[in-house]
């Protein structure tokens, strides 16, 4: 009887395994960005450098920067993370302004991210 017992128990642990595993959605990638995907928290001082830098940088009509405000937006606070963990960069790593390039690139600060817009050839 105590061998039936264990048994059952064990192969209930299987098929309730089992079944959350079915049954759950793996997370789907996101596609690859088609524009610079800025990160921002309203309010930030670091965010606000990149945006006064952005708003007089001379490059600024020649490529396109989708802004996504993340600390009243749950939905860019998501995506954010999704972005960040395909970076390998860990959730108690992350912080704004964060960006990603269109090269699936991710930058964390005001420092990197003004420093690669100033890097951009936009000559062509």
């Amino acid at each position: 009887m105590k061998k039936f017992l264990i048994i059952v128990i064990i192969v209930t642990i299987v098929i309730v395994v089992g079944g959350i595993k079915l049954l759950s959605k793996p997370e789907t990638p996101l596609p690859a960005p088609t524009s610079y995907e800025l990160y921002i928290g309203e309010g930030c001082v670091h965010c606000k450098l990149v945006e006064d830098f952005l708003s007089t940088w001379e490059g600024k009509d020649k490529v396109k920067i989708d802004q996504k405000e993340v600390w009243y937006n749950r939905e860019n606070a998501s995506i954010m993370q999704r972005r960040a963990k395909a970076c390998g960069i860990s959730p108690s790593g992350m912080g704004v302004p964060f960006m990603v390039t269109l090269e699936g690139k991710c930058l964390d600060g005001d420092e990197p991210i003004i420093s690669y817009f100033k890097s951009l050839d936009l000559k062509k």
